[in-house]
């Protein structure tokens, strides 16, 4: 009965994180594909009226590539990484010996470990393909029109930087607004977003994100991962970052040096 016990646990244990795991993967790729498509034709109409296209057809065939290069790597590593898991599952379902059973276990959850890293790869590799493609603004302004058509929210964006902020700067600054953004929607109980990212000085990036939201303290949320994340980020940028809490608005300033 014990042994029954173990195996229905196993076995809904892999049930789920299988599940977890598709969807999010199923998420992510959704997202961006209807991500891209909305800024896709956005930027088709401008060549259109521009009379740029061949420059419109190059940019639809890289992005044709490039989703098929992300649906070869899903298919090729995360797919990989779930039929070994669903194989050490099935073992471990039919064993007997108790050691042997602890054994898979242990691969279970190693394996499990891989297909988690595995899918926050392809979330990393999805958002780089996207500022490739369109750039930062275009990026992040793809970013807030999501929360918007999905969420009761006004938002507002003004994005004044003179030439192309690209690379590595360009992610890092994507993923903490995206961050930012992750924990409005999660502790702040907000209503309005507005955001500023403009170059102050030559080669010096402010980032102004502010929300109406009365949900947490700022104390409070210095200690949770997300902000840790932002943090992090800005120290590894030699940036700044700063608070300011007030009755109805929560406002984090970031200064970046990109030169």
């Amino acid at each position: 009965m014990e042994i029954d016990q173990e195996y229905i646990l196993i076995l809904g244990t892999i049930g789920m994180l299988m599940l977890t795991i598709g969807i999010i993967v199923f998420i992510l790729l959704y997202q961006r594909k209807l991500m891209k498509k909305n800024l896709a034709f956005q930027r088709i109409e401008e060549m259109l009226k521009k009379q740029e296209l061949d420059s419109a057809y190059a940019m639809l065939e890289g992005q044709e590539v490039e989703r098929k290069r992300l649906a070869a790597e899903v298919h090729d590593n995360l797919g990989s990484i779930l039929v070994t898991l669903n194989m050490y599952a099935d073992t471990a379902l039919k064993v007997e010996d108790s050691e042997k059973r602890t054994q898979m276990i242990s691969k279970i959850s190693e394996y499990a470990g891989k297909a988690t890293e595995e899918t926050r790869n392809l979330a990393h590799r999805l958002d780089a393909a996207e500022l490739r493609h369109f750039g930062l603004e275009r990026a992040i302004r793809g970013l807030l029109d999501a929360i918007r058509d999905n969420y009761d929210f006004q938002i507002g964006f003004t994005f004044n930087i003179e030439g192309e902020v690209i690379g590595e700067v360009a992610l890092n600054i994507y993923r903490m607004i995206q961050e930012m953004v992750n924990n409005t929607l999660k502790h702040a109980n907000a209503s309005r977003i507005e955001l500023t990212v403009s170059e102050v000085d030559k080669g010096q990036l402010s980032i102004i994100y502010e929300d109406n939201g009365s949900g947490f303290e700022p104390e409070k949320l210095r200690k949770g991962m997300g902000l840790k994340n932002i943090t992090s980020r800005v120290k590894k940028m030699d940036g700044e970052i700063s608070f300011k809490k007030e009755l109805n608005s929560m406002c984090t300033t970031i200064e970046l040096p990109i030169g």
